[in-house]
């Protein structure tokens, strides 16, 4: 039994509460999905021209104060969990936010969206 309650109190120190996380996805004419961390898309066309590339923030549990995004999706608004930026083909592309909440804290996320066409 100590040792149950010995694991147990292990495993609540350890921070196993969900932290937020950032997604992201390639609008494509293909089935788009949402993907933890980086995402990646094709298109059948023969074009090298971008298409838009859309990150979100999820899981979130504390309240937002606001959001610095940088990197490619650098310039969204501070108060949206969510950014759309047009992306061109064959290169990744980081979307990285700061996530400033009310209690003071924060947390840095990022994810990385690149997509391939058949030029």
């Amino acid at each position: 039994m100590k040792k149950t309650l010995t694991a147990l109190a292990l495993l609540l120190a350890s921070g196993s509460s969900m932290a937020a996380q950032m997604e992201c996805m390639v609008d494509t004419a293909a089935y788009d999905r949402w993907s933890t961390g980086g995402c990646w898309g094709f298109e059948n066309t023969l074009d090298n021209a971008p298409n838009d590339a859309l990150w979100r923030i999820v899981d979130v549990t504390k309240t937002i104060s606001s959001v610095i995004w940088q990197e490619t999706t650098s310039g969204c608004p501070s108060n949206a969990t969510y950014c759309t930026k047009a992306i061109q083909p064959y290169q990744e592309h980081l979307g990285k936010a700061t996530v400033l909440y009310t209690d003071g804290t924060y947390e840095v996320l990022q994810a990385t969206a690149q997509f391939e066409t058949g030029f």
